[in-house]
């Protein structure tokens, strides 16, 4: 695979094997060992069951929670309360019960699990293994692997639309979005993007999916029923993460380079405000109920949280050991940070 041209500022203070895919002469590493073979994984830090230990929304964690090696991503299965971690390290997804704050499972991917989502109406979690341009299927149920579906070159990102049972691909060495039928675990489209595609996000209300190309410091806009572009909008510089509020139609964009997060109409699909937010933010997560947006910032080991009425930060919260991916939890409003760093993830509380 090529070497993504975007990562250049901040790469002093962050691996670059780890913002990169591998060069084009990248020798494939052995196989990874069956899953009877990943070793147990370890109790959590701290617990968050002694109320003592719950804070107010803020700089402290409920419970820090050891998980595999180099934590990339995080999603959140609302309906399960449970929390699934990609770990680019090990390539393993380590299951989290949101209840007890506890590794429940850890189960073996691809090479270079990068990103995942999950369909809670199937309980399948999709997990996009760049290193050898596939997505793993998992069945939430029994933690295993259901199927491995081949898709482009250097997948990065994935999104779900729970409605259309659709899964979306960004493929980062080829500039396409690969579409995945859920119930047949098949592609049934290649939609070409701008260059190097990497966060996507979907909005089941409009049916609209959004690619941040970190190269070409665009998001596209998919209209999901026909698989076609039907816009493309500059913002900031190198953007890689990307959620959206279905609540409000506002999509964010977490801008690498240029520090700031970019705010998306979609009705206009415009560009309507610009966030300065911390140095080199890398994910970013939504709470609709609450209309608060969190955005990791992977180099001043911090989290920004913007409130979406304003289009302001209101508060920042120190993280240390570089936090990379986060995600919320609707239905318990806990925010789930992962800590590339020290391969771990914090537990806050989001508040309500």
């Amino acid at each position: 695979m090529k070497m993504a041209s975007v990562a250049t500022a901040f790469l002093f203070a962050i691996s670059l094997a780890a913002l990169s895919a591998c060069g084009d002469g990248k020798e494939e590493p052995p196989p990874f060992e069956s899953p009877t073979a990943v070793p147990a994984s370890p109790s959590p830090t701290s617990s968050i069951s002694p109320s003592a230990q719950v804070q107010p929304a803020g700089d402290v964690p409920l419970a820090t929670i050891a998980v595999g090696s180099k934590p990339w991503a995080v999603a959140v299965n609302p309906e399960t309360n449970r929390v699934y971690v990609a770990n680019e390290g090990d390539r393993t997804v380590s299951v989290i019960d949101g209840a007890t704050a506890s590794v429940v499972a850890t189960i073996a991917v691809g090479y270079m699990p990068w990103a995942l989502a999950i369909n809670p109406e199937t309980n399948r979690i999709y997990v996009a293994n760049g290193g050898n341009d596939s997505v793993s299927v998992i069945d939430g149920a029994s933690d295993a692997v259901v199927a491995t579906v081949a898709v482009g070159e250097g997948p990065r990102g994935v999104a779900v639309n729970a409605e259309t049972n659709q899964i979306y691909v960004t493929n980062t060495d080829n500039a396409t979005v690969s579409v995945i039928d859920g119930a047949s675990n098949e592609i049934v489209a290649d939609i070409p993007v701008d260059k190097d595609p990497w966060g996507v996000t979907v909005n089941p209300g409009t049916d609209r999916v959004y690619v941040a190309n970190a190269e070409s410091f665009t998001v596209s806009v998919i209209d999901a029923s026909d698989s076609t572009v039907v816009a493309t909008i500059p913002v900031g510089d190198a953007p890689h993460g990307v959620a959206v509020n279905p609540e409000t139609n506002r999509i964010y964009v977490a801008n690498a380079e240029s520090a700031s997060v970019s705010v998306i109409d979609g009705a206009s699909n415009k560009v309507v405000a610009t966030v300065a937010v911390g140095v080199a933010p890398l994910s970013v997560a939504v709470q609709p109920n609450a209309n608060r947006i969190y955005v990791a910032n992977g180099v001043d080991n911090s989290v920004s949280l913007i409130d979406g009425a304003s289009d302001t930060v209101v508060a920042t919260i120190a993280v240390s050991s570089m936090p990379w991916g986060l995600a919320v939890d609707p239905s318990t409003n806990r925010l789930y940070v992962a800590r590339r760093g020290n391969n771990t993830v914090s537990v806050f509380d989001a508040g309500n």
